[in-house]
């Protein structure tokens, strides 16, 4: 039942802010909004299947590594489905030269210190660092800096990808990320704490950034997975 109602107010709040990004948008049409919304619903559903289904939790370890890999699965399905163009979810290698992609990495290396050195994760094990440092990145990065920015522009059935940062895309995913994060249903209450919801908002800043500005969604999930291993590991250290 708190799946459920994470999901209605999930998909709520996509709505409701998806619809005040189309006011500055207009390239974002209600058709977009709402494929959005119901990918980004069933990415969260399927993410979170093997903690409700647990024969689907094929893989051992502590970490959800059988959802994450549903997740991408998802994420690969609705590209063939929808006809997204590699180009427009950007899976496709770096456009620019390789110090914009050694800075943008550096720099959230230096993110993930910081809040590793803040709030002080623990001694991380093999598995967490291994898992931080890959699957997060690659199926958040593919879902809200790749997938939901190309259905919100409209780059299906392999329309061409359009020129510039579309800032107002890249806030919204940005503030759904965050609530994804944030938002919580325990026996039936709602909880949203503003401290994960802060964190992802503020980092996928830079990296819906560096995806429209290097043309390619490989350089975020590399600048995710540095932060995510700077972040424990910093944090193993103290």
């Amino acid at each position: 039942m708190d799946a459920l109602t994470f999901s209605a107010l999930f998909t709520l709040l996509i709505l409701c802010l998806a619809l005040l990004a189309r006011v500055f948008d207009h390239r974002i049409t209600l058709a977009a909004v709402l494929g959005c919304t119901i990918y980004l619903v069933l990415d969260d559903l399927v993410t979170g299947l093997p903690h409700l289904v647990t024969t689907l939790d094929l893989l051992p370890g502590a970490w959800n590594w059988s959802g994450k890999l549903l997740s991408i699965g998802l994420a690969f399905a609705v590209i063939k489905m929808l006809r997204i163009p590699r180009t427009a979810v950007g899976l496709n290698r770096p456009q620019n030269g390789p110090g914009v992609v050694i800075g943008a990495v550096l720099g959230f290396v230096i993110w993930g210190v910081v809040l590793g050195y803040y709030f002080r994760p623990g001694q991380p094990d093999a598995e967490t660092l291994l898992y931080q440092s890959t699957m997060p990145g690659f199926a958040e990065e593919l879902a809200y800096r790749g997938i939901a920015p190309s259905i919100l522009l409209g780059q299906v059935r392999h329309r061409s990808t359009h020129g510039g940062i579309p800032w107002v895309v890249i806030c919204l995913t940005a503030a759904v990320f965050g609530i994804w994060h944030a938002l919580q249903v325990t026996d039936g209450r709602l909880h949203l704490d503003m401290v994960p919801e802060l964190i992802p908002f503020l980092g996928s800043l830079p990296g819906g950034y560096l995806r429209f500005r290097t043309n390619s969604l490989w350089v975020p999930i590399a600048c995710h997975g540095a932060a995510n291993l700077a972040f424990h590991a910093v944090g193993g250290l103290l």
